[in-house]
């Protein structure tokens, strides 16, 4: 590129960047190893990987995802969080790739504005996504997270739910709006991933970093990474009293059997197309 400093930047290079450049967003429900994955991508040359930068957006995926015929908004809202960000990295000719939750249900306007983003799509099993979200306090903080927390718009049957059955259906909700979304754009576009396959798998992270188009990485490192607990639970001796994080829930194979019916209720469809099993763990390794 010819500019090094974002404010001498010119209409030309803004333009090409919104036509011609392709970051790479991650499309996830949340507590399926999205740390990890930026941890790993930042250890490949020439990408530039965030994991949940500011402005987060924390406080809008509900509305978001509940007003998707606002095309126009939500594109001037994403453009104005991430325009900056996006040029400064472009400018340095590098890749810039976002892992953050709050951009799941941004993707169709990200994709009109870089109509040559590419996207991945990371899945976990959703019996291990239920027992973190519930240790973390998901739908029992009260925190700006929860407030803008994904929540079926049906107020009265939402508050009839059990935590674990508001927990199954946000996977099922995110994962269906992201498979609506992948099944109407080029699939060279977009790369499938499982938490469960990153952490276990050589092939899996080179697919990951061929696809976002980043360099080979340092193999002792990456090894090293993923033996390592990311973004794991963590429940600190002054917790303000509005964060209700727990530890006591137990692993999907102890999971008794009306807590498991709940979960295939909702969950049986995209969790057999991911290739999970909902009768019993096929990995009791999981990650927290």
């Amino acid at each position: 590129m010819e500019f090094s400093v974002i404010h001498h930047v010119n209409q030309v290079t803004i333009d090409r960047m919104f036509e011609e450049y392709s970051p790479v967003f991650v499309l996830t429900t949340g507590r399926t190893g999205s740390r990890l994955l930026v941890e790993l991508l930042n250890r490949s040359p020439g990408l530039v990987a965030f994991h949940e930068p500011r402005p987060t957006l924390q406080y809008y995926s509900n509305f978001v995802y509940h007003h998707q015929k606002r095309a126009e908004w939500l594109r001037h809202m994403i453009a104005a969080a991430r325009m900056e960000s996006i040029l400064e990295v472009m400018i340095r000719d590098e890749i810039y790739v976002e892992s953050n939750q709050c951009m799941t249900f941004f993707a169709p306007a990200l994709n009109d504005l870089f109509p040559n983003a590419r996207f991945i799509h990371l899945v976990r099993h959703p019996g291990d996504f239920v027992r973190s979200a519930w240790r973390k306090g998901w739908h029992r903080n009260d925190s700006i997270w929860e407030s803008g927390r994904v929540r079926m718009a049906d107020q009265a049957a939402w508050e009839e739910m059990d935590l674990v059955e508001k927990l199954a259906w946000v996977w099922r909700a995110t994962n269906r709006f992201v498979e609506n979304f992948v099944s109407g754009i080029a699939q060279e576009r977009i790369l499938r991933l499982r938490l469960e396959d990153l952490a276990d798998q050589n092939d899996a992270f080179l697919r990951l970093t061929e696809f976002c188009g980043g360099g080979t990485p340092d193999r002792k490192e990456i090894a090293r990474l993923r033996a390592t607990a990311v973004n794991s639970l963590v429940i600190g001796e002054n917790e303000p009293p509005n964060m209700r994080k727990r530890r006591d829930f137990p692993r999907f194979s102890e999971w008794n059997a009306s807590m498991r019916k709940i979960l295939y209720c909702h969950c049986s469809e995209l969790a057999e197309k991911y290739g999970y099993s909902l009768d019993h763990k096929m990995d009791e390794r999981g990650t927290e």
